[in-house]
This record gives structure tokens, sequence and C-alpha cells, in this order.
């Protein structure tokens, strides 16, 4: 199990792509991803548990890409 951490995020973020992405690679509902992101944009981190390594680095390289400050926790 792989913890990856959401800790802030940076002007431009995707928050549309970065919904999508939660939905696409951790298989949350769109509602769930979008209270994600809506609590990351309310100044609170977001701490998710990914069975797949090569799944959580994937999520992880996005994210980034996508606006978010990011880590794996270990």
């Amino acid at each position: 199990m792989t913890k990856v951490i959401l800790e802030s995020w940076r002007e431009g973020l995707q928050k549309i792509s970065l919904s999508k992405l939660q939905n696409e690679k951790l298989g949350m509902s769109l509602t769930d991803s979008k209270k994600n992101v809506d609590m990351l944009l309310d100044d609170h981190s977001i701490i998710f548990e990914i069975e797949d390594e090569i799944v959580a680095q994937e999520f992880l390289v996005e994210a980034k890409r996508l606006g978010v400050n990011c880590k794996i926790l270990k």
C-alpha cells in the first residue's frame, strides 16, 4: 500500500483534470473527486492509499503536472 498526500495547489491548478485523474486512476466517483479538489482548494491535505505502487507513481507525476504539490509518504 502506497500513501500519496496532496499537500497544496499551485496557481493554474487544472481542477477538472485533477477530478478526472482521480476517477480514472483511483476509481473514485466524480462527485468524490470534486469534493477532494474542493477540500484541496480550501487548504486541506488529502491522503490516498493506493494498492499498486506503479499506479501511485503515475498518479503522483500526473497530479504534479496538473498543479498539485504532492509526494509519497514513506
